[in-house]
């Protein structure tokens, strides 16, 4: 009896059976919850139309849609209520800073705006449209619109992040497509 080949034999084993059961290093791990996933997805469409719409696009010189305003408030709501949020610790801490900056955003437009007809649509709007003037906008009304034209980028600077490292953690995101639409307000 000679130990070594079977000293051989039991490595050659060992070294087969790890390479069966090792994982492929191309497989991403994918243990996001349910709500991670679904409300992942909700951020990525609030980023590719309604948010992108509120609060990178827009100058609100002129006024825009109250159901956007609508939208953003019942998000807010529902985060202060704790209703929408992520499990995953990380990006939650990337949605509480955006959803603070949301907040703050939504409080300030709201306060400095009113829904006012225009012709006939209605929009939300910093200047009343008894006063709607392009070329004189009282310095009151301009500084509001400075003010909502800033925090509204501020919450945007905010969201770039979130939307990364949701792309990130949180991969089944994107298992079926992304549709943009009115998620949270009622349809008219």
């Amino acid at each position: 009896f000679e130990p070594e080949p079977f000293f051989g034999f039991g490595v050659a084993f060992v070294v087969w059976a790890f390479s069966e059961f090792k994982l492929s290093e191309e497989v991403i791990y994918r243990a996001s919850t349910p709500n991670d996933i679904r409300f992942g997805r909700e951020i990525f469409a609030y980023g590719t139309w309604n948010f992108r719409e509120l609060l990178k696009d827009h100058d609100y010189h002129r006024g825009i849609h109250p159901r956007f305003l609508t939208e953003a408030s019942f998000l807010v709501s529902e985060t202060e209520l704790g209703i929408a949020h992520f499990q995953d610790k990380k990006v939650q801490k990337k949605y509480r800073d955006f959803a603070d900056r949301l907040k703050v955003f939504v409080d300030y437009f709201g306060m400095h705006s009113s829904p006012e007809r225009f012709g006939s649509v209605t929009l939300q709007s910093v200047i009343p449209a008894n006063q709607f003037d392009e070329m004189n906008v009282a310095q009151h009304h301009q500084s509001e619109i400075n003010e909502v034209n800033r925090l509204a980028t501020e919450a945007w600077n905010a969201l770039v992040p979130l939307i990364s490292e949701i792309k990130e953690r949180i991969p089944e995101v994107f298992d079926e497509p992304i549709k943009g639409g009115w998620i949270r307000s009622p349809d008219e």
